[in-house]
């Protein structure tokens, strides 16, 4: 039996009473069971709204503020003029004080795809972390990680000038990241600290993770240290939340002190 048939049978059970939880969210929870089990794949498409909305026995509107909690969650992703289709299921990240997040990544598909390098003007916890004076400039690196078409991961990354000087370079010949710690002489480094915190996504951060504005996101900050302890690199990244799971790896446990991101605005 195909998932539109089993769609369809899900769909046409009886609704509770609207006083204890209403229609749209009972239509919600039932979206939600199909997308948990499997029902609807990864990468399917919907039927459109007004078959969905036949199929559901109630009018677009209604329909719609179901499909829009799903999509600002993250586990629907709207295709304009396309349709909607199902997101991919969460991406496992090993946090280890040894690898990049992008090298964590439990998915043979992922892609790492770097969008920009520039220089600007460091953000507070890179002026504190660098110990940089007025007037002073980072290398930025913009980069995403994607699987399929759908992109599970954006980071911006701060990098001291004065430590990658070849760091364009090294970019604009197909380098990754790790060339340019190489390139500058690093042969290895240590994630010294990674927080994790909730937050909502922008305007630009929901059109470049093709999720709703306000979704839900995990936002990381960290940073990472020469073998000598000098910080060298200060990371922001952000994924919709229910597009990855975190593990973080088991070693001897260290405590990150004087911290470049203490005291930093939010």
């Amino acid at each position: 039996m195909g998932s539109i048939e089993e769609l369809r049978r899900l769909a046409s059970s009886d609704y509770g009473s609207r006083s204890e939880r209403a229609i749209w969210l009972q239509i919600y929870d039932r979206i939600g069971t199909a997308l948990e089990s499997g029902l609807l794949a990864e990468g399917e498409r919907l039927p459109g709204e007004d078959d969905l909305a036949t199929l559901f026995g109630v009018n677009r509107v209604t329909l719609r503020r179901a499909l829009d909690r799903h999509q600002r969650e993250g586990r629907l992703q709207a295709r304009k003029g396309v349709g909607i289709f199902v997101r991919a299921p969460a991406v496992r990240y090993v946090v280890h004080r040894y690898e990049a997040f992008n090298e964590s990544v439990c998915d043979d598909a992922a892609e790492l795809r770097i969008l920009s390098v520039t220089r600007r003007p460091p953000s507070p916890a890179a002026r504190r972390g660098f110990d940089l004076g007025e007037g002073a400039e980072v290398f930025e690196m913009r980069n995403a990680i994607v699987i399929g078409e759908t992109p599970v991961y954006l980071a911006t990354k701060e990098f001291r000038v004065d430590v990658f000087a070849g760091l364009e370079e090294v970019v604009a010949r197909g380098g990754t990241i790790l060339d340019a710690y190489a390139a500058a002489g690093i042969p290895r480094y240590v994630r010294a600290e990674t927080r994790i915190s909730a937050d909502f996504a922008t305007e630009t951060e929901a059109s470049e993770l093709q999720v709703s504005q306000g979704a839900p996101l995990l936002r990381s900050r960290s940073f990472n240290t020469d073998p000598d302890g000098r910080v060298i690199e200060v990371n922001a990244g952000c994924w919709p939340m229910f597009s990855v799971e975190l593990v973080f790896a088991s070693g001897v446990a260290d405590i990150a002190t004087d911290s470049p991101f203490d005291a930093s605005p939010r």
